[in-house]
C-alpha cells in the first residue's frame, strides 16, 4: 500500500514540471551552473542567506543531468517522495498501520508539499531530512540502538546545511526532552547529551561564516525594508495564513472576504480532526504537537529581529500536521466514518491540486513566455533592461545571450542622475527597448527608469502582461 501511496505522489508531482522557473529558481540553477563548488559555498550561499548543502547537490546534479527545468526540479521530487516515506515511517511509530497510511496519504497529496516538491530550491530537502531526523528521535525512545543514533545525527546534521528555519526543530526537541525527562530512560535521555555536541561539531564548519552571512541579511533588510516585508515580516495574520496554505496550498482568491468564506468550512473541519486527535494523545504522540507549534511561534518570535517568516519555510513541519489529522480522522473506530473524513480531506487536496495544475496565475512566474516574447521581438538594437542594477536571473536562463540585457539602475538605492547617464550609455544607437516592471514596487516605485526612457526619445508603443513577472513594456525610438 505504502508503494501504491508513493507512486500517486510521484505521479502528480510530474503534473506541469516544466512549467517555467521563476527567479529563485533561476539564480540557484545559473550559479550552480556557473561557479565552482568553493566560489558556491563561500560566496554564493552566503548571499543566498542559506546553508549551502542543496547548491552542491545542485551542482553536481546539474553536471550530470543539464539544466532543463524537468532535470534541475527532479532532486526535489525525490526527497518529496522520501518526505512522504517519512510521515508513514512516522506514523507507523506512533500509531498503527492504517494511521501511518492515513498520514502517507494526505502528504501524498498535499498541494503546498506537491508544489514544493517541483521547486529546485532547499525546502524539499530540508523537509525530508527533518521528517527522518524526527523518525529517529522518536525511534530512540523505544529502541536504543547505535544505528538510530548515527541516524539521528546525520539527518540532523543533513537539515542543519540546508535550511535555517528547521533549526527550529532542535529546540523543540529539547523542550520534548526537559518536560518528559521522568519517563526517559537514564541511559537513553544522557546519551543525547554526546549525539547533540557531535551534531553541533558537525556544524562547526557553517557556523564560522554564519555572522558574515547575518551581517549581509540585515544590512539587504536595512537597504531595502520593502524588501524584508515581502521575505517574511511579523504579522499575526501570517501565523494564521501558515496553516491556511497547509491545508490549500498556494491559491488563493483576490477577495479576500470570499476566500475566508470559502475556507471557513475548511478549516472548522481540521480543527476538529485536530481536536479528535486530542482523545488519542500520549507521550510520544504529543511531539507531533511540539514538533507543529513550537517551530512556528519560535518562527514567528524570531521574524521581529530577522525577516524570515514565510508559511512555505515550514514546510518541513507538514507531515507533523497531516499525522495529527490522520490520528483524528481514524479516532472513532467505525470504518464508514474514518471513510468519510479521509475523503472530504482528499476532497480538498486534490481540489486544491486541480487548481493549481489547471491555473497558471497559481504556478510560477511566466519568463518562459516572456522571454520568447522578446526574442522574438527583437533586432540587433534592441536591448533588455531590468528594474534593478543587474539582469534578473530568469530571463538569462531563457535568453541564453540572444539578446542584450542590463539592470537600469545604478545601484539598490538608485540616484537619479546616475540612472539617468547609465540609461544615455546603454541605449546608444538602440531603436528598441524592452522594459520589465519586474520588482518595480521594492526597487523602482517612482517609475524612474520609464520617465527617463521617455526623456530620452524612446514612445512606450506596446504592453504585455505575463503571469508573476508583470508588464513587459516595449519602447522604441
Amino acid at each position: 500500500m505504502i508503494l501504491i501511496i508513493i507512486t500517486v505522489a510521484a505521479i502528480l508531482r510530474l503534473v506541469v514540471i516544466d512549467q517555467s522557473l521563476w527567479l529563485d529558481e533561476a539564480i540557484n540553477v545559473n550559479n550552480a551552473q556557473a561557479l565552482d563548488f568553493k566560489s558556491l559555498v563561500l560566496s554564493y550561499s552566503l548571499s543566498d542567506f542559506h546553508p549551502p548543502l542543496y547548491h552542491v547537490i545542485l551542482k553536481l546534479w546539474i553536471m550530470f543531468f543539464g539544466t532543463s527545468e524537468i532535470s534541475i526540479r527532479t532532486p526535489s521530487i525525490l526527497f518529496g517522495l522520501s518526505t512522504v516515506y517519512a510521515t508513514y515511517l512516522i506514523g507507523k511509530k506512533l500509531f498503527e498501520e492504517k494511521t501511518a497510511l492515513i498520514g502517507a496519504t494526505l502528504m501524498a497529496t498535499a498541494p503546498l508539499a506537491i508544489y514544493y516538491s517541483q521547486e529546485a530550491r532547499m525546502y524539499s530537502l530540508a523537509a525530508a531530512a527533518a521528517a527522518f531526523s524526527v523518525y529517529f528521535f522518536i525511534s530512540l525512545f523505544k529502541k536504543d540502538t547505535i544505528f538510530l543514533w548515527l541516524g539521528l545525527i546525520a539527518s540532523t546534521a543533513i537539515m542543519l546545511y540546508t535550511d535555517y528555519l528547521p533549526y527550529l526543530l532542535i529546540p523543540a526537541y529539547l523542550l520534548y526532552l526537559f518536560l518528559n525527562k521522568k519517563t526517559i530512560r537514564k541511559a537513553t535521555f544522557r546519551t543525547f547529551i554526546p549525539a547533540f555536541i557531535i551534531i553541533f561539531i558537525l556544524l562547526i564548519p557553517w557556523m564560522l561564516l554564519f555572522p558574515k552571512q547575518i551581517q549581509i541579511g540585515l544590512s539587504a533588510a536595512a537597504a531595502s525594508p520593502a524588501w524584508a516585508q515581502v521575505v517574511g515580516s511579523p504579522e499575526a495574520k501570517s501565523v494564521a495564513l501558515t496553516f491556511v496554505k497547509f491545508t490549500i496550498g498556494r491559491i488563493s482568491h483576490d477577495n479576500n472576504f470570499l476566500y475566508v468564506l470559502i475556507f471557513a468550512p475548511i478549516a472548522v473541519f481540521v480543527a476538529s480532526l485536530f481536536a479528535l486527535a486530542l482523545l488519542r494523545l500520549s507521550r510520544l504522540r504529543s511531539f507531533l504537537w511540539y514538533w507543529l507549534f513550537t517551530t512556528v511561534i519560535l518562527g514567528f518570535a524570531i521574524s521581529f529581529f530577522v525577516p524570515v517568516f514565510a508559511y512555505f519555510r515550514f514546510l518541513f513541519v507538514l507531515p507533523a500536521f497531516y499525522l495529527i489529522a490522520a490520528s483524528g480522522i481514524n479516532t472513532v473506530n467505525w470504518p464508514p466514518l474514518t471513510r468519510t473524513f479521509l475523503g472530504l480531506f482528499l476532497l480538498v487536496n486534490l481540489a486544491s491540486s486541480y487548481i493549481y495544475f489547471t491555473n497558471p496565475q497559481f504556478q510560477r512566474e511566466s519568463w518562459k513566455d516572456a522571454a520568447a516574447y522578446v526574442v522574438g521581438s527583437s533586432t540587433s538594437q534592441t536591448i533588455v533592461l531590468f528594474e534593478s542594477n543587474y539582469s534578473i536571473a530568469p530571463f538569462e536562463y531563457y535568453n541564453r545571450g540572444q539578446v542584450p540585457s542590463y539592470g537600469g539602475l545604478d545601484s539598490f538605492t538608485p540616484d537619479q542622475a546616475k540612472v539617468k547617464e547609465r540609461l544615455a550609455v546603454l541605449t546608444q544607437n538602440k531603436t528598441k527597448v524592452f522594459l520589465f516592471q519586474y520588482l518595480s514596487g521594492i526597487t523602482d516605485p517612482g517609475g524612474m527608469i520609464f520617465k527617463e526612457l521617455s526623456n530620452l526619445g524612446f514612445a512606450n508603443t506596446s504592453t504585455k502582461d505575463f503571469s508573476g513577472v508583470g508588464f513587459v513594456y516595449e519602447f522604441t525610438k
